[in-house]
């Protein structure tokens, strides 16, 4: 499994960092009684991070995308930000990038994996 790149910012922006678990809880009503159980022993957490970029660190960051994750297809270990220990994520959906200046700001929604 890949490792997030060490020339990367480690920690994302606090601006528009989402760490969300995903619903585990099935519900179902008998007779007026709703009754709730876990579908799933563990929970996956959906995540959303900013990262502002150099454009070397976005070369980077588009390479690690593109070639080691096989267009974002494979799982890779990086920091946990809440945490502060290396977890496993991949990839929801294509990065979001915006240019600001010289330098980009780019927005990427991950699942973090058991």
């Amino acid at each position: 499994m890949a490792d997030w790149p060490s020339t990367l910012p480690q920690s994302p922006l606090l601006e528009g960092f989402r760490d969300t678990p995903q619903n585990s809880v099935m519900r179902s009503e008998f007779d007026g009684y709703t009754k709730q159980r876990n579908r799933f022993t563990a929970v996956l957490n959906n995540v959303t991070e900013r990262y502002y970029m150099t454009s070397t660190q976005y070369a980077t960051f588009v390479n690690f995308y593109e070639n080691t994750l096989s267009n974002g297809s494979e799982e890779f270990i990086k920091p946990d930000p809440v945490l502060n220990v290396d977890k496993a994520y991949r990839f929801v959906e294509p990065y979001d990038s915006e240019r600001v200046g010289l330098d980009w700001i780019v927005t990427i929604t991950l699942e973090k994996l058991l």
